[in-house]
């Protein structure tokens, strides 16, 4: 039982880092040349998951922009917002899903612990 609410808290962080890295990646959107993250998941041994987060160097558009006379080919950003989106959504139900896991492993423990008095 102690290592499921272990594998639980385990999936909030992750998937909570996994919330905030697509919150950035949203956030810098119209920044030229800003290169988005991703969160990868490794199991640990000990059970539940380690999020890694690494940066994607692929390149994004590139467009004309005319500065004070001057054109230049700038790159934007390489998110893609309807990405983020899904990612942002799994997230979000796989954190609650921890949560709920959570909550039941607290109950059970709980229901236990009343077995006993």
């Amino acid at each position: 039982m102690i290592s499921a609410i272990h594998t639980a808290f385990s999936g909030l962080a992750a998937f909570g880092k996994q919330i905030e890295v697509v919150a950035h990646n949203i956030a810098n959107v119209n920044t030229d040349g800003f290169k988005k993250s991703k969160t990868e998941f490794v199991e640990i041994p000990s059970g539940g998951v380690l999020p890694v987060v690494e940066k994607d160097d692929s390149s994004g558009p590139t467009v004309l922009r005319d500065t004070n006379g001057n054109q230049t080919m700038v790159e934007l950003s390489n998110v893609d917002l309807g990405e983020e989106a899904v990612q942002q959504i799994l997230a979000q139900r796989s954190f609650e899903a921890n949560l709920q896991t959570l909550r039941a492993g607290d109950a059970l423990l709980g229901s236990i612990l009343d077995i006993k008095k």
